[in-house]
């Protein structure tokens, strides 16, 4: 319920100052700003606040979905070609670059993440720490220059994440408030059906 008022406190606000500063320096008027027109721009505020995420408004988002959405393919080498794409390499070639790349728009990073099956030998993955060990040694460059072809992989994806540049407020416990950012995982984009 506080979160509600204090949107539409916010969002008020705003809308008045916006329309204050349009009244006083695009029209040189000296006249109050209307209520009504205060009212439908906090109601506009709020809606494009909440709008989904549009593929206009942000297209950042919908290649970081489609990216995730590749995951989500079956083990084959349709699959690991598209992934390998993203890293200037294809099936055959060396496992020999780095598996973190920087990327654009809201994905800062991308990271690739190889299971080859000679992993699987040396660690046991029934364990917490050698699920742990086998993420580790998927996660960075090989120390053993592997080919990458599709009998050595196990499985193969992508893992990134999305600054949504959408800022609430969060705190600590009373302690304080600050203006935290919308931090999309893969896990976080919905399968649709």
């Amino acid at each position: 319920m506080a979160y509600i008022l204090l949107l539409i406190t916010i969002s008020t606000i705003l809308s008045y100052l916006i329309l204050k500063c349009v009244y006083a320096i695009i029209f040189k008027s000296t006249k109050s700003v209307s209520k009504f027109l205060v009212f439908l721009g906090s109601i506009g505020l709020i809606m494009f606040y909440y709008t989904p995420y549009s593929f206009y408004l942000e297209p950042s988002y919908w290649q970081f979905r489609n990216m995730c959405k590749l995951n989500e393919l079956p083990n084959n080498e349709e699959k690991y070609n598209k992934i390998l794409r993203y890293f200037d390499k294809k099936l055959g070639d060396i496992d020999d670059f780095p598996h973190t790349k920087k990327y654009s728009g809201g994905i800062d990073y991308i990271t690739l993440v190889v299971y080859y099956h000679q992993y699987f030998k040396e660690q046991e993955e029934n364990s917490l720490e050698g699920k742990i060990a086998l993420h580790k040694m998927a996660s960075e460059t090989p120390k053993e220059k592997y080919r990458l072809d599709s009998y050595n992989i196990k499985s193969m994806f992508l893992s990134m994440s999305w600054k949504s540049n959408r800022y609430y407020i969060d705190g600590n416990e009373g302690s304080g408030f600050y203006w935290n950012q919308e931090i999309l995982q893969c896990t976080d984009v919905k399968r649709e059906k």
